[in-house]
């Protein structure tokens, strides 16, 4: 996710870009939000980089979201769609499946 983030920030379309966990790790939602503001956001636009809609997306995202934008009301915050399905993901599969069965076959002849 920090490499797809650092490439988007290259391409200097966006004013910003930050990275926030729901889990785990740092910094979370709530704390990416405020950066994003602190670097003087009025819109931020929010990715879910999740490949499935399950509860995180569908519930705990917008909460979190909900209950940081309480607090800041001057801005705008906008969810797109989750990662999802892509085409794209179907020729990185077979990619990874091509590299793990080049990688047995390397160990084989060792």
């Amino acid at each position: 996710m920090y490499q797809i983030a650092e490439t988007l920030k290259a391409t200097k379309q966006f004013y910003f870009v930050e990275c926030a966990f729901l889990e785990i790790n740092q910094p979370d939602i709530a704390i990416g939000l405020t950066i994003c503001q602190e670097a003087g956001a009025k819109q931020i636009v929010i990715v879910p980089y999740f490949l499935h809609l399950g509860s995180h997306v569908q519930r705990d995202l917008p909460n979190i979201i909900s209950g940081w934008q309480k607090d800041n009301p001057t801005i705008k915050i906008i969810m797109g769609q989750h990662l999802g399905f892509s085409p794209l993901l179907v020729s990185l599969v077979q990619e990874r499946i091509q590299e793990a069965l080049d990688h047995n076959n390397e160990h084989k002849k060792g």
